[in-house]
C-alpha cells in the first residue's frame, strides 16, 4: 500500500487502521468492462490494484476522447476529473482489473476515530489533484500542435524528460498512442517511420531512443 501515492508518508500499520475506518470496497472487472461512470459530484476515489485501464471523455454526440491511461497503483475518480455539463467520463478496463473503491466523503469528512495520519492523506490527495491537473495541461500542450509529426515529437520529448534520459519505454501501443494524441494511426506510423529515417529516433518494440 505504501507504493500508492495517496498513502505517502503513512506507515503500513497506520494504513491498515485507516482502511478499517474507510471500509473500502474491492471489485473485479474484466477487460472491456466499465469500471465507473463519473457522477456530477465527487463520490469515489479509486485505486487500481491490478491491471490497466483508461479514462474517456464522451461528448453530447457520443464521441470519445481518451484522457488518461492508468497502471497498477494509480488512482482516479470524480475528485480528479469532475464531468462538466453534457460531457461524461467513463473509466474502462484495458485488462482484467482489481480496483479499490473508497468513498470520497470518508476521506474529506471528519474522521470519527481521529486518525492521526488523516491530515497527511488529505494533503496527499490535494497534491495528486494538482499533479493530475499539471499532466492534463501538458497533454493539451502536446495535442495542440498543428501537425502529427509535431505532436509525436512533443510527446516523445515529454516522455524523455520524465524518464530523465534519452531512452524511454511507453506503456501505450502505437494504436493507443494515436488515440491519445487524437490522430489517425496510419498518419502516426508514417511520421514514426519518417523520424527513424531522418535519424532522429530509434525504436525497439515500445522502447524509444531520441538521437537528435
Amino acid at each position: 500500500m505504501q507504493r500508492i501515492g495517496l498513502f505517502d508518508g503513512i506507515g503500513e500499520d497506520k494504513i491498515s487502521k485507516m482502511l478499517h475506518c474507510f471500509k473500502p470496497e474491492y471489485r473485479s472487472f474484466k477487460k472491456g468492462e466499465s469500471i465507473m461512470l463519473y457522477a456530477q459530484k465527487p463520490e469515489y476515489i479509486c485505486v487500481l490494484l491490478q491491471g490497466r485501464a483508461h479514462l474517456s471523455c464522451v461528448d453530447k454526440d457520443g464521441e470519445q476522447t481518451i484522457l488518461e491511461y492508468y497502471g497498477e497503483n494509480d488512482i482516479f475518480g470524480e475528485a480528479f476529473d469532475l464531468p462538466y455539463g453534457e460531457y461524461g467520463y467513463i473509466a474502462e478496463a484495458d485488462t482484467n482489473c482489481e480496483v479499490m473503491f473508497i468513498l470520497f466523503s470518508t476521506i474529506c469528512g471528519r474522521c470519527k476515530n481521529t486518525c492521526e495520519h488523516h491530515t497527511v492523506l488529505v494533503e496527499n490527495l490535494f497534491r495528486m489533484t494538482a499533479q493530475k491537473a499539471q499532466m492534463l495541461a501538458l497533454r493539451i500542450s502536446v495535442i495542440s500542435k498543428k501537425t502529427v509529426k509535431n505532436k509525436l515529437s512533443a510527446y516523445m520529448y515529454l516522455q524523455s524528460e520524465r524518464a530523465g534520459k534519452n531512452t524511454f519505454t511507453t506503456d501505450l501501443t502505437w494504436s493507443k498512442l494515436a488515440d491519445y494524441l487524437c490522430v489517425d494511426r496510419t498518419s502516426l506510423m508514417r511520421e514514426l517511420r519518417a523520424l527513424k529515417t531522418e535519424g532522429k529516433i530509434r525504436t525497439k518494440g515500445r522502447s524509444v531512443t531520441i538521437l537528435q
